[in-house]
């Protein structure tokens, strides 16, 4: 990027600039995203000052998955042109499969208050609060659509969206129905009506209409529609104890996201390596702390699927615990630490620059998020499981964290894990060896923790937890430095929103069907076996 552009520009390079995103326009109408992108580069060289060609150019590098060019290049837009609608909606929707939802959000916000009667921004940010859990909001927003326009399909599934993720399934059938009809079924309420079709003994119907949409031909599926339809189906056949077919939809799926997005295992590996390298009992023993310290964070962390959201639900029903649910700040931490410090190497080795007085205040704005989130709980849930990636920093910010690390059979959690239609921000779930080895690797890391670290930790399997869960949460609760409360055995009635893959479990009272689960997908395990002989 530029910082200082000149008050004119030769005629020729603004003639040339021109001309090579006319055809870049070609190349990319051609099928060339890779030619258009050589000719935006060289146009937003020649006239840096043009928003539209980073606009542009963000596009194509989004269509190539190259994220973090496209993010740099959209912010360039926007620097240019503050009031650019459309920059502000691609650079969210570029954010939400990342799992930047936060940010997605106010970039979204950002494009309504500059064209706010833009439908396609408000079914983008009523989605994006829907998979936050702020279901009241979402609905604001999609009925504000329905204002605009009446007869928009989107927002009136939207809304029968969150009457299924808020457990109401009858009014959702009730708003997804009129969108039924075989010959125009689009993929958005075929899901919907996938989701709530079990009480309603409708689960043939919901099969038989989405593999009838999987063959049609036109309109086309994208490839996000076609996988989130797979993922789904997957479901119901393992609910009508249909395993084979169940499988064959979960790697149909799953095949189709890992070609848009790679998880590359070896840079995973050698990020585990630095870690431990980084944090060595010689560097906890010196490494400087925050001086503050507080009782309210409580960490939940571990593999995905492994039972954090339901730690965190039971412990939300306590009327001292706030549950924070999935925060981003951490991680945001972590990123920024090689500015902060203002050092050149990336984290984790930059740490050999921190001081005290920059632990007192990267703890004191974690800390400050928290009461802004709940002022008056005694205790407060973060349950980012890759916080278990963060625990060295967990244990320099926050001396003394109480960490409760979920754990569950270890084939159970992959399983669970590749079961799921995960985002970007989770393709290592894409694949079944990649999963294996980042599982190892967790594995490997938390026995490090273990050897260097000084934090009280309880460790919670989930079979334990749902054959034995008075035991479990009364332990919970104690380690959490609280009296006891009924109400955390009846999680399950609680009016919280949870916006994560659990949200439908953390509905009901404690079962044990999941536990040995991978049983039913003996045949299939593949790379997953080892996991049994290892653990």
């Amino acid at each position: 990027m530029t910082d200082f552009y000149p008050k004119a520009m030769p005629q020729q390079d603004l003639e040339s600039a021109q001309s090579k995103k006319r055809e870049a326009l070609t190349r990319l109408r051609a099928g060339d995203p890779d030619a258009a992108k050589t000719l935006l580069v060289e146009a937003c060289r020649l006239n840096p000052a043009d928003a539209e060609a980073w606009l542009m150019l963000g596009n194509i590098n989004a269509q190539l998955n190259a994220a973090a060019e496209a993010e740099t290049a959209y912010l360039e837009a926007l620097r240019l042109k503050p009031d650019f609608g459309e920059a502000h909606q691609y650079l969210a929707n570029l954010l939400v499969p990342l799992g930047r939802l936060g940010e997605a959000t106010e970039s979204y916000r950002r494009a309504l208050r500059i064209k706010p009667h833009s439908i396609p921004a408000h079914i983008n940010l009523g989605n994006t609060l829907v998979l936050q859990g702020r279901f009241d909001e979402a609905s604001d927003v999609y009925r504000a659509a329905l204002q605009i326009d009446p007869a928009c399909r989107k927002a009136a599934l939207g809304l029968a969206h969150v009457y299924e993720r808020q457990g109401d399934l009858r009014q959702a059938f009730v708003h997804v129905q009129p969108y039924l009809d075989p010959e125009k079924v689009d993929a958005d309420a075929a899901m919907i009506f996938a989701a709530v079709c079990r009480p309603l003994q409708r689960c043939d119907e919901a099969i038989a209409l989405m593999e009838r949409l999987l063959l049609r031909e036109n309109p086309p599926l994208d490839d996000k529609e076609r996988s989130a339809l797979h993922f789904r189906l997957g479901r119901l056949y393992d609910a009508q104890n249909l395993y084979d077919p169940a499988f064959l939809n979960f790697k149909l799926g799953n095949a189709i996201k890992a070609k848009m997005w790679h998880f590359d295992v070896q840079a995973h590996i050698r990020h585990i390596d630095t870690l431990i390298a980084t944090f060595s009992p010689t560097f906890i023993a010196q490494a400087p702390r925050a001086v503050t310290r507080s009782e309210r964070p409580v960490f939940i962390v571990g593999m995905p699927r492994s039972g954090t959201s339901l730690v965190e639900q039971i412990l939300s029903n306590h009327p001292a615990v706030f549950g924070a649910g999935e925060l981003e700040e951490l991680s945001h931490i972590a990123a920024e630490l090689p500015a902060t410090l203002g050092g050149q190497s990336p984290y984790p080795k930059c740490l050999n620059s921190l001081t005290a007085a920059h632990c007192e205040q990267l703890a004191r704005r974690y800390l400050d998020k928290l009461t802004a989130l709940a002022p008056q709980a005694s205790r407060i849930t973060d349950k980012m499981p890759d916080n278990f990636l963060r625990l060295g920093l967990i244990a320099l910010l926050f001396p003394g964290a109480r960490i409760i690390h979920c754990l569950r059979d270890p084939i159970d959690t992959c399983l669970s894990c590749y079961f799921q239609n995960f985002g970007a921000g989770l393709s290592f779930a894409f694949d079944l060896a990649a999963l294996a080895e980042y599982y190892r690797q967790y594995r490997r890391l938390m026995e490090h923790w273990r050897t260097v670290l000084d934090l009280p930790v309880m460790e919670v399997r989930y079979e334990d937890l749902v054959t034995d869960q008075e035991r479990v949460t009364r332990e919970l609760v104690g380690f959490c430095g609280l009296d006891w409360d009924e109400r955390c055995l009846r999680f399950y009635e609680s009016s919280r929103a949870v916006s994560t893959a659990s949200y439908d479990q953390v509905r009901q009272p404690l079962y044990t069907r999941s536990v040995g689960r991978w049983r039913h997908y003996r045949s299939h395990l593949g790379p997953l076996a080892d996991l049994a002989r290892d653990h």
